[in-house]
């Protein structure tokens, strides 16, 4: 009966992740959409004014009121908040303006070989030649998407994406840098705490973003900005993170990890289809060639 059970939980999570997957993809999809409508600030502040609510009610249930935080971890927590929220998003949905769906789910990847390299150079994570392999075959992947064959200079800064690419691939440091950050936090708080206080500063934070660009009334916004505000808020950043974690308690990480790697095919499978967009032979070869770099320097 035991071995069912485990059996039987282990298919209830896998088929959630697998959801999650498909809700995380959808992102890509309704920032593009809800581009359409509003700024990537006011689209970024929007979701996280929806979403932190929702996650700090979650986080005082957990703790049984709200957590007290050392001053000496205050300084982490705005680094988490700016790097896992603010400029996060601000630079991915800037970034999304310029470049396609499909690239983005497949650079923010890159995450992967920053993280390899922050923990090498802050962490004193060892570097195999495994990783090492990992990483050019990444790059060759990376180049490929960002280049879409075209290897003169002159026409490659020219190329429709390659700003928006470039974009996400910082955003894929930025990525690292909050990973990074949470690694020190994690062991004192659990990850609900963190992402909700994350989320908290990081609205906040977001705040002189949105009034830079012109805060929008949020009652003005169309109904199908709206919908792309509470999927983004609700399903992205709360249903999505909470399921991602408790996947986290019940099965090896390695396992949860892999599931990731469906994410630009399913956004492939939306963006035809949804968006319009185009999928080259450099994309699909570049995507291949990016996601088995990064599962090679994960797994090595």
């Amino acid at each position: 009966m035991e071995g069912g059970g485990s059996e039987g939980t282990s298919r209830i999570y896998t088929a959630a992740l697998i959801a999650v997957m498909l809700i995380w993809a959808g992102s890509f999809i309704f920032i593009k959409i809800g581009l359409s409508y509003t700024g990537p600030f006011n689209l970024a502040l929007y979701r996280y004014v929806v979403a932190s609510p929702v996650m700090a009610i979650l986080m005082i249930a957990e703790n049984r009121g709200f957590p007290a935080i050392p001053v000496r971890d205050i300084p982490a927590f705005i680094m988490l908040a700016l790097s896992g929220v603010t400029l996060l998003y601000a630079v991915q949905f800037v970034g999304l303006e310029y470049t396609t769906a499909t690239n983005s789910s497949i650079l923010i990847n890159t995450s992967v070989i920053f993280i390899a390299i922050l923990s090498f150079l802050f962490l004193g994570e060892k570097f195999s030649k495994l990783k090492v392999s990992g990483l050019i075959i990444s790059f060759t992947g990376v180049t490929l998407i960002i280049s879409n064959g075209t290897f003169s200079l002159t026409q490659l800064f020219a190329e429709k994406t390659f700003m928006g690419d470039v974009l996400i691939i910082i955003d894929g440091f930025i990525w690292a840098l909050y990973t990074i950050t949470g690694k020190s936090l994690i062991p004192r708080y659990s990850p609900i705490t963190v992402t909700s206080i994350s989320f908290i500063l990081g609205t906040v934070l977001l705040i002189p973003f949105a009034v830079y660009e012109g805060l929008m009334n949020p009652l003005m916004l169309s109904m199908t900005a709206l919908f792309s505000v509470f999927y983004l808020g609700i399903l992205c950043s709360v249903v999505a993170y909470v399921v991602w974690f408790k996947a986290l308690e019940r099965m090896d990480a390695t396992r949860v990890a892999v599931f990731v790697y469906l994410i630009p095919l399913f956004t492939i499978l939306m963006a035809i289809p949804l968006l319009g967009e185009h999928v080259t032979v450099y994309t699909i070869t570049g995507g291949i060639l990016t996601m088995m770099g990064v599962y090679i320097t994960e797994s090595s």
